[in-house]
């Protein structure tokens, strides 16, 4: 299988771009102030008058320590007000750009109109995809999508009223290290989304033709490599800023997650004191037919991958192994099925340990999704072990049963027994993806369908009082 991102060498950045880690909150240094000045001005809205400069410089000089000091600054009605001079440090890990939906609307619509363009002239889908990526608006639409926080709360919110468009702009941003079957596909979704299924038509063609060919795996950072110079050259201008200002968005492990932190240190860095944070994005599907080899929940996933490792459980296998077989083959996706049993009795650490043990064996990349097909038991514990594979590897939660579909296939927490003990270990790991097909329940026996029904009555009647009483 052809990598999905393909690292490069670094690259060194241009002047546009600030340091890795830009310091911030430092103390001002205020200017040397001659015995015979006067009166002092304010410059600005918070100037420091002279007098007090040479009273920040004279205690500095006696004493250099990491206590605060009180100082009068000007404030915009030339009142003094007194203020703590800042003596931390913080660390700042991003420089992105501002959310304005509109313009980012606005930009996404002007790129698919040229894209269009390129798409329907004559030649092969890879001529033309190296002619969409050598339009100026594409390029703006997707140098200006990288470098915005599409993991934030506010972008969420920003686009909260359609969230297809919001699942496509989070992954466009990693464009440069998806494979162009997969930009082709995210790129016939906006398509849809911003213009209407008429206009997408051609862009679906499209997808359909790049991913007939052999390279559709190809990550779109290599296949830049043989543009013309000059659009190279303004692609990795654009992936040295990155490296500073956003380097997740150059060398992702996963487009599904990223890290932050608000880290804080004293002037010489003897104590540090940091605030760390993982945002994983995740997506869930009620859906139907997902087995039928026309739906594209699945193949928009791992067409773009080449392959599909999946750990299926061992009952579904005997009701739907063949569809399941079938609908990989009949979308040309390699497929690799490991079959575990989803019994409470094989919960243990040492049923995890099969599974990552395939993991390994099968070589599954820590930015590549598992697909797990199954209830609860399997949720479970191939969800627990995708968190410990690689450290943090993204999955595909396929639910087959009511209580995988509305409670431990989407939930974070994933586990497994020990000694006796009902979930002793565990972590916090939601699959990227949650799908829920009703149509895999229909071989659950009735102690089952009431152990599903059971649960929503709990969770309902905690929900809501009404219910309770």
């Amino acid at each position: 299988m052809a990598a999905f991102a393909v690292m490069q060498s670094p690259v060194p950045a241009p002047s546009v771009a600030s340091a890795s880690y830009s310091l911030r909150g430092s103390a001002p240094v205020a200017p040397e102030v001659g015995s015979n000045s006067s009166a002092s001005s304010t410059v600005g809205v918070a100037a420091f008058s002279a007098a007090a400069a040479a009273s920040v410089l004279r205690a500095d000089r006696k004493r250099r320590s990491a206590r605060t000091q009180t100082v009068l600054v000007k404030s915009r009605g030339g009142d003094a007000v007194e203020t703590v001079a800042p003596t931390t440090t913080e660390i700042n890990y991003y420089k992105l750009d501002e959310i304005d939906a509109t313009k980012i609307v606005q930009s996404m619509k002007t790129a698919l109109k040229s894209m269009k363009g390129k798409i329907t002239s004559d030649g092969s889908a890879e001529e033309k995809l190296k002619a969409v990526l050598c339009d100026d608006d594409v390029m703006e639409a997707l140098v200006s999508t990288s470098r915005l926080p599409v993991f934030s709360k506010e972008f969420g919110l920003a686009f909260k009223d359609d969230l297809d468009l919001l699942h496509c702009l989070k992954q466009i941003k990693y464009f440069w290290n998806l494979p162009q079957s997969q930009f082709a596909i995210l790129m016939s979704h906006l398509a849809k989304q911003l213009e209407g299924a008429d206009f997408a038509a051609d862009f679906e063609v499209f997808v359909e033709s790049i991913c007939q060919s052999s390279a559709h795996v190809v990550a779109v950072k290599e296949v830049s490599k043989s543009l013309p110079i000059e659009w190279h050259a303004k692609y990795m201008e654009n992936a040295a800023y990155l490296e500073s200002a956003d380097s997740h968005a150059v060398y992702p492990t996963s487009i599904y997650r990223q890290c932050d932190a608000l880290t804080l240190a004293t002037p010489d860095a003897s104590t540090i004191e940091s605030v760390m944070s993982t945002t994983i994005t995740t997506t869930i599907k009620i859906a139907r037919n997902v087995l039928e080899p026309s739906n594209h929940l699945l193949f928009d996933i791992y067409k773009p991958l080449g392959r599909c490792v999946a750990v299926v459980d061992d009952k579904v296998d005997k009701h739907f192994g063949a569809e399941i077989d079938n609908y990989f083959a009949a979308n040309n996706i390699e497929f690799t099925k490991l079959v575990f049993s989803g019994n409470e009795v094989d919960k243990g650490i040492e049923d995890v340990e099969r599974i990552l043990v395939a993991m390994k064996k099968y070589r599954v990349g820590r930015h590549e999704p598992l697909l797990v097909v199954g209830g609860g038991v399997i949720a479970d514990i191939a969800g627990f072990a995708t968190s410990l594979y690689s450290r943090n590897t993204p999955y595909v939660m396929l639910c087959t049963s009511i209580v995988s579909g509305i409670d431990a296939g989407p939930s974070p927490r994933v586990c497994c027994n020990g000694f006796d003990y009902k979930n002793l270990y565990g972590s916090y790991h939601p699959p990227v993806l949650t799908i829920t097909d009703r149509g895999f329940w229909k071989t659950l026996h009735p102690g089952w369908l009431r152990h599903g029904v059971a649960e929503i009555i709990k969770m309902a009647v905690m929900k809501d009082l009404s219910l309770f009483e």
